[in-house]
Protein backbone atom coordinates (compact mmCIF):
# COMPACT_ATOMS: atom_id res chain seq x y z
CA UNK A 1 0.00 0.00 0.00
CA UNK A 2 3.23 2.21 0.63
CA UNK A 3 3.82 1.94 -2.92
CA UNK A 4 0.78 2.38 -4.26
CA UNK A 5 0.99 5.93 -2.38
CA UNK A 6 3.72 6.62 -3.56
CA UNK A 7 3.02 5.91 -7.44
CA UNK A 8 -0.33 7.78 -7.06
CA UNK A 9 1.07 10.90 -5.17
CA UNK A 10 3.86 10.80 -7.73
CA UNK A 11 1.44 11.04 -10.75
CA UNK A 12 -0.98 13.26 -9.10
CA UNK A 13 1.76 15.67 -8.20
CA UNK A 14 4.00 15.79 -11.58
CA UNK A 15 0.54 15.69 -13.71
CA UNK A 16 -1.17 18.66 -11.36
CA UNK A 17 2.56 20.41 -11.00
CA UNK A 18 2.94 20.60 -14.68
CA UNK A 19 -0.76 21.59 -15.75
CA UNK A 20 -0.91 25.25 -15.38
CA UNK A 21 2.40 25.25 -17.03
CA UNK A 22 1.84 23.55 -20.03
CA UNK A 23 -1.39 25.40 -20.37
CA UNK A 24 0.69 28.89 -20.11
CA UNK A 25 2.95 27.16 -23.04
CA UNK A 26 0.23 26.58 -25.27
CA UNK A 27 -0.98 29.77 -25.15
CA UNK A 28 2.37 30.87 -26.03
CA UNK A 29 2.53 28.79 -29.08
CA UNK A 30 -0.53 30.06 -30.23
CA UNK A 31 0.35 33.53 -29.58
CA UNK A 32 3.81 32.85 -31.65
CA UNK A 33 1.54 31.77 -34.30
CA UNK A 34 -0.07 35.35 -35.04
CA UNK A 35 3.92 36.44 -35.46
CA UNK A 36 4.88 33.53 -37.69
CA UNK A 37 3.79 32.30 -41.14
CA UNK A 38 2.96 28.04 -41.81
CA UNK A 39 5.80 27.68 -43.66
CA UNK A 40 8.82 29.75 -41.27
CA UNK A 41 6.65 27.91 -38.37
CA UNK A 42 7.52 24.44 -40.68
CA UNK A 43 10.95 24.80 -41.54
CA UNK A 44 11.74 25.47 -37.61
CA UNK A 45 10.16 22.21 -36.92
CA UNK A 46 12.02 20.55 -39.59
CA UNK A 47 15.42 21.71 -37.78
CA UNK A 48 14.03 20.90 -34.64
CA UNK A 49 13.17 17.18 -35.50
CA UNK A 50 16.43 16.55 -37.07
CA UNK A 51 18.21 17.94 -33.85
CA UNK A 52 15.92 15.13 -31.80
CA UNK A 53 17.36 12.92 -34.26
CA UNK A 54 20.71 13.45 -33.66
CA UNK A 55 20.71 13.09 -29.96
CA UNK A 56 18.19 10.07 -30.33
CA UNK A 57 20.52 8.38 -32.02
CA UNK A 58 23.25 8.85 -29.91
CA UNK A 59 21.04 8.13 -26.72
CA UNK A 60 21.94 4.24 -25.96
CA UNK A 61 19.31 3.66 -23.69
CA UNK A 62 21.09 4.06 -20.24
CA UNK A 63 18.88 6.28 -18.60
CA UNK A 64 16.30 3.59 -18.33
CA UNK A 65 19.33 1.23 -16.79
CA UNK A 66 19.67 3.86 -13.92
CA UNK A 67 15.90 3.68 -13.05
CA UNK A 68 15.37 -0.21 -13.49
CA UNK A 69 18.68 -0.70 -11.27
CA UNK A 70 18.25 1.58 -8.13
CA UNK A 71 21.11 -0.86 -6.62
CA UNK A 72 24.06 0.63 -9.21
CA UNK A 73 27.48 1.63 -8.39
CA UNK A 74 28.32 5.00 -8.79
CA UNK A 75 31.01 4.00 -11.15
CA UNK A 76 28.31 3.04 -13.38
CA UNK A 77 26.46 6.19 -13.06
CA UNK A 78 29.83 7.97 -14.20
CA UNK A 79 30.20 5.55 -17.15
CA UNK A 80 26.43 6.56 -19.05
CA UNK A 81 27.57 10.60 -17.82
CA UNK A 82 30.84 10.45 -19.82
CA UNK A 83 29.22 8.03 -23.17
CA UNK A 84 26.21 10.16 -23.31
CA UNK A 85 27.99 13.58 -23.41
CA UNK A 86 30.69 12.63 -25.57
CA UNK A 87 28.66 10.76 -28.17
CA UNK A 88 25.69 13.87 -28.37
CA UNK A 89 28.53 16.19 -28.90
CA UNK A 90 30.10 14.21 -32.09
CA UNK A 91 25.92 13.37 -33.14
CA UNK A 92 25.28 17.41 -33.01
CA UNK A 93 28.68 18.21 -34.72
CA UNK A 94 27.67 15.58 -38.25
CA UNK A 95 24.13 17.45 -37.86
CA UNK A 96 25.15 21.16 -38.51
CA UNK A 97 27.89 19.52 -41.33
CA UNK A 98 24.54 17.90 -43.07
CA UNK A 99 22.17 20.87 -42.16
CA UNK A 100 22.64 22.78 -45.63
CA UNK A 101 22.43 19.59 -47.41
CA UNK A 102 19.71 18.10 -45.90
CA UNK A 103 17.01 21.40 -46.08
CA UNK A 104 16.31 20.95 -50.02
CA UNK A 105 16.12 17.61 -49.77
CA UNK A 106 13.39 17.87 -46.84
CA UNK A 107 11.69 20.88 -49.38
CA UNK A 108 13.45 23.23 -46.15
CA UNK A 109 15.78 25.09 -48.13
CA UNK A 110 16.25 28.09 -45.17
CA UNK A 111 16.26 25.02 -42.24
CA UNK A 112 19.93 25.14 -41.65
CA UNK A 113 20.03 28.40 -40.00
CA UNK A 114 17.99 27.41 -36.80
CA UNK A 115 20.26 24.67 -36.43
CA UNK A 116 23.15 25.88 -34.32
CA UNK A 117 20.39 27.25 -31.64
CA UNK A 118 18.80 23.62 -31.62
CA UNK A 119 22.02 21.90 -30.93
CA UNK A 120 23.12 24.21 -28.50
CA UNK A 121 19.69 23.45 -26.45
CA UNK A 122 20.26 19.37 -26.97
CA UNK A 123 23.98 19.91 -25.43
CA UNK A 124 22.04 21.42 -22.32
CA UNK A 125 19.49 18.64 -22.09
CA UNK A 126 22.68 16.13 -22.96
CA UNK A 127 23.93 17.30 -19.56
CA UNK A 128 20.77 17.29 -17.52
CA UNK A 129 19.69 13.64 -18.39
CA UNK A 130 21.71 11.85 -16.22
CA UNK A 131 20.39 14.10 -12.77
CA UNK A 132 16.88 13.68 -14.05
CA UNK A 133 16.75 10.25 -14.09
CA UNK A 134 18.59 9.92 -10.19
CA UNK A 135 15.11 11.54 -9.69
CA UNK A 136 12.77 9.33 -11.48
CA UNK A 137 15.09 6.70 -9.65
CA UNK A 138 14.31 8.30 -6.53
CA UNK A 139 10.61 8.81 -6.91
CA UNK A 140 11.16 12.72 -6.40
CA UNK A 141 8.69 13.81 -9.29
CA UNK A 142 7.93 17.28 -7.54
CA UNK A 143 11.30 18.50 -8.23
CA UNK A 144 10.90 17.19 -11.59
CA UNK A 145 8.09 18.57 -12.03
CA UNK A 146 9.37 21.85 -10.99
CA UNK A 147 12.00 21.40 -13.46
CA UNK A 148 9.89 21.00 -16.22
CA UNK A 149 7.31 23.59 -15.57
CA UNK A 150 10.03 26.86 -14.75
CA UNK A 151 11.34 25.35 -17.99
CA UNK A 152 8.42 25.58 -20.02
CA UNK A 153 7.34 29.30 -18.53
CA UNK A 154 10.95 30.08 -19.92
CA UNK A 155 10.17 28.77 -23.23
CA UNK A 156 6.83 30.64 -23.41
CA UNK A 157 8.22 33.90 -21.57
CA UNK A 158 11.08 34.21 -24.26
CA UNK A 159 10.07 32.80 -27.34
CA UNK A 160 6.93 35.18 -27.42
CA UNK A 161 9.30 38.19 -26.29
CA UNK A 162 11.29 37.55 -29.36
CA UNK A 163 8.90 37.03 -31.78
CA UNK A 164 6.78 40.35 -31.05
CA UNK A 165 10.30 42.09 -31.48
CA UNK A 166 10.52 40.00 -35.25
CA UNK A 167 12.54 37.65 -34.99
CA UNK A 168 10.33 35.40 -36.70
CA UNK A 169 11.64 31.19 -36.59
CA UNK A 170 14.39 32.36 -34.32
CA UNK A 171 12.50 33.53 -31.67
CA UNK A 172 11.03 29.75 -31.32
CA UNK A 173 15.06 29.02 -31.26
CA UNK A 174 15.72 31.30 -28.19
CA UNK A 175 12.76 29.53 -26.20
CA UNK A 176 14.31 26.32 -26.39
CA UNK A 177 17.67 27.01 -24.90
CA UNK A 178 15.70 29.44 -22.34
CA UNK A 179 13.79 26.14 -21.50
CA UNK A 180 16.61 23.42 -21.51
CA UNK A 181 18.55 26.16 -19.76
CA UNK A 182 16.33 26.30 -16.62
CA UNK A 183 15.54 22.17 -16.62
CA UNK A 184 19.47 21.94 -16.48
CA UNK A 185 19.99 24.54 -13.59
CA UNK A 186 16.88 22.67 -11.63
CA UNK A 187 18.67 19.15 -12.05
CA UNK A 188 22.23 20.21 -11.08
CA UNK A 189 21.17 21.64 -8.01
CA UNK A 190 18.96 18.85 -7.17
CA UNK A 191 21.48 15.82 -7.43
CA UNK A 192 24.85 15.61 -4.95
CA UNK A 193 27.61 16.04 -7.50
CA UNK A 194 28.64 12.70 -5.83
CA UNK A 195 25.80 10.51 -7.21
CA UNK A 196 27.00 10.98 -10.56
CA UNK A 197 30.27 13.27 -11.40
CA UNK A 198 32.17 10.95 -8.65
CA UNK A 199 35.27 10.07 -11.39
CA UNK A 200 35.59 6.29 -12.19
CA UNK A 201 37.76 4.50 -14.72
CA UNK A 202 36.49 3.64 -17.50
CA UNK A 203 36.66 -0.07 -18.03
CA UNK A 204 35.44 -2.79 -21.25
CA UNK A 205 33.26 -4.79 -18.21
CA UNK A 206 30.98 -2.06 -16.92
CA UNK A 207 30.56 -0.73 -20.59
CA UNK A 208 29.88 -4.43 -22.21
CA UNK A 209 27.00 -4.54 -19.11
CA UNK A 210 25.59 -1.21 -20.13
CA UNK A 211 25.44 -1.65 -23.93
CA UNK A 212 23.80 -5.14 -23.11
CA UNK A 213 21.22 -3.50 -21.84
CA UNK A 214 21.10 -0.30 -23.73
CA UNK A 215 21.35 -1.33 -26.96
CA UNK A 216 18.17 -3.22 -27.40
CA UNK A 217 16.51 -0.26 -25.61
CA UNK A 218 18.15 1.88 -27.28
CA UNK A 219 16.79 0.75 -30.64
CA UNK A 220 13.60 0.67 -29.48
CA UNK A 221 13.76 4.10 -28.25
CA UNK A 222 15.04 5.22 -31.73
CA UNK A 223 11.85 3.54 -33.77
CA UNK A 224 9.75 5.00 -30.96
CA UNK A 225 11.11 8.54 -31.50
CA UNK A 226 10.85 8.21 -35.11
CA UNK A 227 7.06 7.24 -34.80
CA UNK A 228 6.46 10.59 -33.36
CA UNK A 229 8.56 12.97 -35.21
CA UNK A 230 9.77 11.42 -38.50
CA UNK A 231 6.08 12.09 -39.65
CA UNK A 232 7.22 15.96 -40.02
CA UNK A 233 9.68 15.37 -42.15
CA UNK A 234 7.68 13.47 -44.76
CA UNK A 235 4.90 15.70 -44.39
CA UNK A 236 7.68 18.35 -45.35
CA UNK A 237 8.55 15.97 -48.20
CA UNK A 238 5.44 15.69 -49.64
CA UNK A 239 3.59 19.00 -48.89
CA UNK A 240 6.08 21.38 -48.12
CA UNK A 241 6.92 23.92 -45.23
CA UNK A 242 3.49 25.72 -45.10
CA UNK A 243 1.34 21.91 -44.67
CA UNK A 244 3.91 20.63 -42.25
CA UNK A 245 3.97 23.64 -39.70
CA UNK A 246 -0.20 22.98 -39.21
CA UNK A 247 0.75 19.26 -39.23
CA UNK A 248 2.90 19.52 -36.72
CA UNK A 249 0.74 22.62 -34.43
CA UNK A 250 -2.06 19.88 -34.87
CA UNK A 251 -0.12 17.37 -33.89
CA UNK A 252 1.48 19.19 -30.36
CA UNK A 253 -1.99 19.89 -29.58
CA UNK A 254 -3.82 16.56 -29.92
CA UNK A 255 -0.64 15.39 -28.25
CA UNK A 256 -1.16 17.11 -25.04
CA UNK A 257 -3.24 14.27 -23.33
CA UNK A 258 -0.63 11.76 -23.75
CA UNK A 259 2.07 13.79 -23.09
CA UNK A 260 0.77 16.39 -20.43
CA UNK A 261 -1.17 13.17 -18.42
CA UNK A 262 -0.12 9.91 -20.17
CA UNK A 263 3.81 10.00 -20.63
CA UNK A 264 3.91 11.30 -16.35
CA UNK A 265 1.82 8.44 -15.67
CA UNK A 266 4.43 5.79 -17.42
CA UNK A 267 7.08 8.20 -15.90
CA UNK A 268 6.04 6.97 -12.33
CA UNK A 269 4.69 3.19 -13.32
CA UNK A 270 8.57 2.32 -14.30
CA UNK A 271 10.39 2.58 -11.29
CA UNK A 272 7.19 1.31 -9.20
CA UNK A 273 6.41 -1.30 -11.17
CA UNK A 274 10.14 -2.36 -10.78
CA UNK A 275 10.20 -2.97 -7.04
CA UNK A 276 6.80 -4.97 -7.38
CA UNK A 277 7.29 -8.77 -7.32
CA UNK A 278 5.62 -10.77 -10.42
CA UNK A 279 2.00 -11.46 -9.48
CA UNK A 280 1.41 -7.70 -7.70
CA UNK A 281 3.00 -6.41 -11.10
CA UNK A 282 0.31 -8.18 -13.05
CA UNK A 283 -2.64 -7.10 -11.25
CA UNK A 284 -0.97 -3.50 -10.82
CA UNK A 285 -0.52 -3.20 -14.77
CA UNK A 286 -4.35 -3.85 -15.49
CA UNK A 287 -5.62 -1.57 -12.84
CA UNK A 288 -2.86 0.77 -14.37
CA UNK A 289 -4.45 0.68 -17.67
CA UNK A 290 -7.88 1.55 -16.37
CA UNK A 291 -7.23 4.35 -14.25
CA UNK A 292 -5.29 5.21 -17.38
CA UNK A 293 -8.45 5.43 -19.70
CA UNK A 294 -10.48 7.17 -16.80
CA UNK A 295 -8.09 9.92 -16.83
CA UNK A 296 -6.43 10.32 -20.43
CA UNK A 297 -9.54 9.64 -22.70
CA UNK A 298 -11.68 11.87 -21.77
CA UNK A 299 -9.19 14.50 -22.57
CA UNK A 300 -8.29 12.92 -25.87
CA UNK A 301 -11.70 12.54 -27.43
CA UNK A 302 -13.03 15.89 -25.99
CA UNK A 303 -10.37 17.21 -27.29
CA UNK A 304 -11.33 15.92 -31.10
CA UNK A 305 -14.84 17.28 -30.60
CA UNK A 306 -14.38 20.59 -29.64
CA UNK A 307 -11.48 21.38 -32.10
CA UNK A 308 -13.78 22.90 -34.88
CA UNK A 309 -15.04 25.42 -32.22
CA UNK A 310 -11.55 25.72 -30.74
CA UNK A 311 -9.83 26.26 -33.51
CA UNK A 312 -12.58 28.77 -35.08
CA UNK A 313 -12.38 30.93 -31.74
CA UNK A 314 -7.80 30.62 -31.33
CA UNK A 315 -6.67 30.55 -35.00
CA UNK A 316 -6.74 33.27 -37.59
CA UNK A 317 -7.34 32.33 -41.59
CA UNK A 318 -3.89 31.18 -42.23
CA UNK A 319 -4.02 28.04 -39.51
CA UNK A 320 -7.82 27.22 -40.10
CA UNK A 321 -6.89 23.91 -42.36
CA UNK A 322 -5.05 22.46 -38.60
CA UNK A 323 -8.77 21.83 -37.50
CA UNK A 324 -9.82 18.88 -39.46
CA UNK A 325 -6.20 17.66 -38.81
CA UNK A 326 -6.86 17.96 -35.07
CA UNK A 327 -10.14 15.86 -35.21
CA UNK A 328 -7.98 13.28 -36.55
CA UNK A 329 -4.72 13.44 -34.53
CA UNK A 330 -7.02 13.49 -31.44
CA UNK A 331 -7.27 9.68 -31.90
CA UNK A 332 -3.37 8.90 -31.38
CA UNK A 333 -3.86 10.37 -27.68
CA UNK A 334 -5.97 7.62 -27.08
CA UNK A 335 -3.29 4.82 -28.26
CA UNK A 336 -0.26 5.92 -27.28
CA UNK A 337 -0.91 6.03 -23.41
CA UNK A 338 -1.47 2.07 -23.54
CA UNK A 339 1.86 1.85 -25.14
CA UNK A 340 3.88 3.51 -23.00
CA UNK A 341 1.86 1.92 -19.83
CA UNK A 342 3.17 -1.32 -21.76
CA UNK A 343 7.05 -0.07 -22.16
CA UNK A 344 6.87 0.69 -18.48
CA UNK A 345 5.84 -2.75 -17.85
CA UNK A 346 7.76 -4.41 -20.21
CA UNK A 347 11.28 -2.37 -18.73
CA UNK A 348 10.10 -3.65 -15.54
CA UNK A 349 10.20 -7.40 -16.72
CA UNK A 350 13.71 -6.48 -18.16
CA UNK A 351 13.05 -7.59 -21.80
CA UNK A 352 14.22 -4.15 -23.76
CA UNK A 353 14.50 -6.57 -26.69
CA UNK A 354 10.73 -6.99 -26.70
CA UNK A 355 9.86 -3.49 -26.33
CA UNK A 356 12.67 -2.79 -29.76
CA UNK A 357 10.37 -4.87 -31.57
CA UNK A 358 7.11 -3.49 -30.72
CA UNK A 359 8.85 0.26 -31.59
CA UNK A 360 9.80 -1.67 -35.04
CA UNK A 361 6.40 -2.75 -35.56
CA UNK A 362 4.66 0.05 -34.78
CA UNK A 363 7.65 2.46 -37.17
CA UNK A 364 6.98 0.04 -40.05
CA UNK A 365 3.24 -0.01 -39.48
CA UNK A 366 3.87 4.35 -39.76
CA UNK A 367 5.87 5.09 -42.38
CA UNK A 368 4.17 1.99 -44.48
CA UNK A 369 0.80 3.80 -43.53
CA UNK A 370 2.08 7.45 -44.90
CA UNK A 371 3.89 6.61 -48.03
CA UNK A 372 0.71 4.51 -49.35
CA UNK A 373 -2.22 5.95 -47.49
CA UNK A 374 -0.65 9.41 -46.10
CA UNK A 375 0.95 10.74 -49.16
CA UNK A 376 -2.45 11.12 -50.79
CA UNK A 377 -2.91 14.75 -48.30
CA UNK A 378 -2.17 16.04 -44.89
CA UNK A 379 -5.55 14.51 -43.95
CA UNK A 380 -4.94 11.20 -45.31
CA UNK A 381 -1.44 11.51 -43.25
CA UNK A 382 -3.05 12.30 -39.81
CA UNK A 383 -5.58 8.96 -40.63
CA UNK A 384 -2.29 7.04 -41.24
CA UNK A 385 -1.36 8.13 -37.52
CA UNK A 386 -4.46 6.89 -35.84
CA UNK A 387 -3.53 3.54 -37.30
CA UNK A 388 -0.30 3.39 -36.65
CA UNK A 389 -0.27 4.02 -32.68
CA UNK A 390 -3.86 2.09 -32.76
CA UNK A 391 -1.80 -1.23 -34.18
CA UNK A 392 0.93 -1.04 -32.21
CA UNK A 393 -1.37 -0.65 -28.79
CA UNK A 394 -3.14 -3.70 -30.09
CA UNK A 395 0.33 -5.42 -30.43
CA UNK A 396 1.34 -4.22 -27.03
CA UNK A 397 -0.94 -5.90 -25.15
CA UNK A 398 -1.14 -8.82 -26.98
CA UNK A 399 2.77 -9.43 -26.06
CA UNK A 400 2.10 -9.29 -22.13
CA UNK A 401 -0.92 -11.78 -23.07
CA UNK A 402 2.10 -14.02 -24.20
CA UNK A 403 4.84 -12.88 -21.95
CA UNK A 404 2.35 -13.14 -18.63
CA UNK A 405 -0.83 -14.45 -19.50
CA UNK A 406 -2.41 -11.74 -19.28
CA UNK A 407 -6.01 -12.25 -21.44
CA UNK A 408 -6.70 -9.63 -23.88
CA UNK A 409 -10.10 -9.62 -22.57
CA UNK A 410 -9.17 -8.37 -19.10
CA UNK A 411 -6.38 -5.32 -20.19
CA UNK A 412 -8.77 -4.23 -23.49
CA UNK A 413 -11.68 -4.64 -21.04
CA UNK A 414 -10.30 -2.38 -18.04
CA UNK A 415 -10.41 0.54 -20.98
CA UNK A 416 -14.00 -0.18 -21.90
CA UNK A 417 -15.99 1.80 -19.66
CA UNK A 418 -13.58 4.50 -20.01
CA UNK A 419 -14.05 4.38 -23.87
CA UNK A 420 -18.29 4.03 -23.30
CA UNK A 421 -18.28 7.09 -21.08
CA UNK A 422 -16.26 8.70 -24.03
CA UNK A 423 -19.37 7.96 -26.61
CA UNK A 424 -21.80 9.40 -24.24
CA UNK A 425 -19.60 12.41 -23.92
CA UNK A 426 -19.05 12.70 -27.33
CA UNK A 427 -23.07 12.66 -28.19
CA UNK A 428 -24.05 15.16 -25.72
CA UNK A 429 -21.33 17.41 -27.24
CA UNK A 430 -22.64 17.19 -30.57
CA UNK A 431 -26.19 18.02 -29.59
CA UNK A 432 -25.37 20.82 -27.70
CA UNK A 433 -23.43 22.19 -30.86
CA UNK A 434 -26.52 21.21 -32.62
CA UNK A 435 -28.51 22.45 -30.41
CA UNK A 436 -27.01 26.36 -29.86
CA UNK A 437 -26.05 26.47 -33.52
CA UNK A 438 -28.69 28.38 -34.26
CA UNK A 439 -28.41 30.86 -30.99
CA UNK A 440 -25.04 32.11 -33.24
CA UNK A 441 -23.28 32.61 -29.96
CA UNK A 442 -19.57 34.09 -30.06
CA UNK A 443 -16.85 31.41 -30.64
CA UNK A 444 -15.78 31.76 -26.83
CA UNK A 445 -19.09 30.91 -25.27
CA UNK A 446 -20.06 28.15 -27.65
CA UNK A 447 -16.74 26.63 -26.59
CA UNK A 448 -17.67 27.43 -23.05
CA UNK A 449 -20.85 25.64 -23.53
CA UNK A 450 -19.54 22.40 -25.25
CA UNK A 451 -16.65 21.75 -22.29
CA UNK A 452 -19.02 21.98 -19.80
CA UNK A 453 -21.54 19.64 -21.01
CA UNK A 454 -18.30 17.50 -22.10
CA UNK A 455 -17.22 17.30 -18.75
CA UNK A 456 -20.80 17.09 -16.98
CA UNK A 457 -21.88 14.06 -19.34
CA UNK A 458 -18.48 12.66 -18.66
CA UNK A 459 -18.83 12.65 -15.20
CA UNK A 460 -22.19 11.39 -15.08
CA UNK A 461 -21.01 8.04 -17.51
CA UNK A 462 -18.81 7.59 -15.06
CA UNK A 463 -20.38 7.19 -11.78
CA UNK A 464 -22.88 5.21 -13.58
CA UNK A 465 -21.08 3.08 -16.09
CA UNK A 466 -17.66 2.60 -14.64
CA UNK A 467 -18.49 3.34 -10.51
CA UNK A 468 -16.20 1.34 -9.03
CA UNK A 469 -12.97 2.17 -10.45
CA UNK A 470 -13.84 5.45 -10.68
CA UNK A 471 -14.69 5.59 -6.86
CA UNK A 472 -10.82 4.23 -6.32
CA UNK A 473 -9.10 6.34 -8.71
CA UNK A 474 -10.89 9.33 -6.86
CA UNK A 475 -9.96 7.96 -3.50
CA UNK A 476 -6.62 6.97 -3.93
CA UNK A 477 -6.10 11.05 -5.95
CA UNK A 478 -7.69 12.17 -2.48
CA UNK A 479 -5.30 10.80 -0.58
CA UNK A 480 -2.30 11.31 -2.51
CA UNK A 481 -3.66 15.09 -2.20
CA UNK A 482 -3.59 15.41 1.14
CA UNK A 483 -0.09 13.74 1.48
CA UNK A 484 3.59 16.08 1.37
CA UNK A 485 4.72 16.27 -2.19
CA UNK A 486 7.17 13.72 -3.44
CA UNK A 487 9.90 16.06 -4.23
Amino acid sequence: MSLVRDTVRGAVWTIGSGMGARAIGLLGTLVVTRFIAPSEYGEVTVAAVLGMTANQFSTIGWGQYLVSRPDAPRSMTFHVVTFHICLGALALVGLLALGPWLGPLLDAPHMARYLPGLALSVLLDRVAFVPERLLVQKLRFGRISAARSSGDLAHTAVSIGAAALGLGGAAIVLGNVARSSVRLGVYVSSVPRRDWLSPSTINWQETRQLLAFGVPMALGALCEFATRRWDNLLVSRFFGPGPTGMYNLAYNLADVPAIQVGEQIGDVLLPSFARMEGARRADAFVRALGALGLVVFPLAVGLGVVAPTLVALIFDARWRALGPMLVLLSALSVARPVGWTVASYLQARQVPRTIFWLEAFKLTLLVVSIVTLGRQSPLWTCAAVGVAFGGHALASLWVVRALDGIALHRSLGSLAPALLCCLVMSAAVLLVRHGVSAWQLPAAIQLAIEVLSGVVSYLVAALLLARRATLELLLQVRGALRAAPAG
